[in-house]
């Protein structure tokens, strides 16, 4: 997990880079005491906190454990994202998409020791060098536990026609509200006419 300046044009359109002073999980549950809905959502956020397969020398509160590229009628494009070794994987062989395919993403991730708010999917796509997209998925609000969770992005049509063909590569960060960065990849990929066993 890292706090280190973010570029402002990478920064959620509603932060800033001054970071407040994180609260714990017992601070938390003294806030606003006379609202007794946000209590209850508090409450529920807020777990045993117990062991992992981690360990206690792994400092990481947010772990990216897999990504999966869900296309309507067809099988998942799965990566792998532990360890984080594997990431250089995601940069080095590009997932293609047709053009005008539906899809849309699933985040397979653990939140351990603490409760962490407003997790953030930041994307930055580029094509020859020019950057063509900006988009920020909110995950929302987690509290540490043992299984995973899962969050599954809307469905997206991938862009059609000959000038959205071509290769792409993106920049991805998970955020939350304090601004620490628990992930940061890159990754390529294709939109082509066809799916590749349509071009054999």
């Amino acid at each position: 997990m890292s706090k280190k300046e973010i570029p402002q044009d990478e920064l959620p359109e509603d932060a800033t880079n001054i970071i407040g002073e994180k609260k714990s999980k017992e601070e938390l549950l003294t806030l606003d005491q006379d609202d007794e809905s946000l209590n209850r959502w508090k409450k529920s956020l807020i777990k045993e906190n117990t062991e992992d397969e981690y360990g206690e020398n792994d400092k990481r509160q947010v772990i990216i454990k897999e990504l999966r590229v869900i296309v309507k009628d067809r099988e998942d494009i799965i990566f792998e994202m532990e360890p984080e070794e594997k990431l250089k994987n995601l940069k080095k062989n590009p997932f293609v998409l047709k053009e005008g395919c539906e899809y849309r993403f699933k985040i397979i991730f653990i939140v351990r020791k603490d409760i962490v708010t407003g997790l953030k999917w930041m994307n930055f796509v580029y094509k020859k060098g020019i950057r063509v997209d900006k988009s920020n998925e909110m995950i929302g609000s987690y509290a540490p536990q043992k299984e995973p969770y899962e969050y599954l992005t809307p469905m997206e049509t991938a862009p059609s026609g000959m000038m959205a063909r071509g290769q792409y590569k993106a920049k991805s960060r998970f955020l939350d509200d304090d601004l620490n960065s628990h992930l940061e990849y890159e990754y390529a990929f294709r939109i082509k006419k066809k799916w590749p066993e349509e071009e054999k």
